[in-house]
């Protein structure tokens, strides 16, 4: 009976982690990519904080098709790492 009730308060505790982590996840997946044009930027950005894609250079590529899909793939990845609370600019700040 003792192993009964400790798997059941394993289970609960874990069912509350999959709550946690279901929270960041839907703040997370509520986000979007957008295109923000401002006087001082014109670019990928997300619609929740003040993050915006920042190309490290020239894209790369053996053709143009191949330098968009690696364009593209480093926007998704650093839109998908950043942490918005790292981001704290408003949306509405139209002075960059």
């Amino acid at each position: 009976m003792a192993n009964q009730n400790a798997s059941f308060l394993t289970a609960g505790t874990r069912h509350v982690g999959r709550q946690r982590r279901g929270k960041a996840t839907k703040a997370a997946m509520s986000r979007k990519l957008v295109w923000i044009e401002q006087k001082r930027f014109r670019g990928f950005g997300c619609s929740d904080c003040g993050w915006r894609f920042k190309p490290t250079g020239a894209p790369t590529g053996a053709s143009f098709d191949e330098m968009m899909r690696n364009f593209e793939l480093q926007r998704d990845k650093e839109f998908t790492l950043h942490v918005c609370s790292d981001h704290t600019t408003t949306k509405s700040t139209d002075s960059e």
